[in-house]
């Protein structure tokens, strides 16, 4: 019952906008894991890396990436999980291109647009990577 409760509070604060809605209460679903990483982002303007800061919702069959606005989150994709998403570690790359240490690469092999899609997230701590890394890569 609480977990019931927890995913209608979360419902009402889930704002999809644009983007395809989909039901957060159905049957066996449950939240895993949420919390802020930040997305790096390349300007196509002037090669420029910045950071913008995201929110992922991680359910035991859904993995929802939003952007906190107040107390509400603007839905900007979505992936079935386990399926559609996949995470590398980029240990080698942050060293040749300078990336931050708790970065990963988070994949998702079909979005709500059903195209894949790919972003580079860092995590706030090697702590926070390493809950990320474990909970995304589990097949539940």
């Amino acid at each position: 019952m609480k977990q019931i409760e927890e995913l209608v509070c979360l419902e009402m604060l889930l704002d999809f906008g644009k983007v395809k809605l989909v039901p957060l209460v159905v049957s066996g679903r449950f939240l895993v894991q949420q919390g802020a990483v930040r997305q790096l982002t390349v300007s196509a303007y002037n090669s420029r890396v910045s950071f913008i800061n995201v929110y992922l919702h991680l359910f035991s069959d859904l993995l929802i990436i939003s952007s906190k606005k107040g107390q509400r989150f603007t839905v900007m994709d979505y992936a079935k999980f386990p399926k559609h998403v996949h995470i590398e570690q980029l240990n080698v790359m942050t060293k040749l291109l300078g990336l931050p240490p708790d970065c990963f690469l988070l994949h998702l092999s079909q979005s709500h647009t059903d195209k894949p899609t790919a972003m580079i997230l860092v995590a706030n701590t090697r702590s926070d990577k390493e809950k990320w890394m474990k909970a995304l890569s589990s097949n539940q």
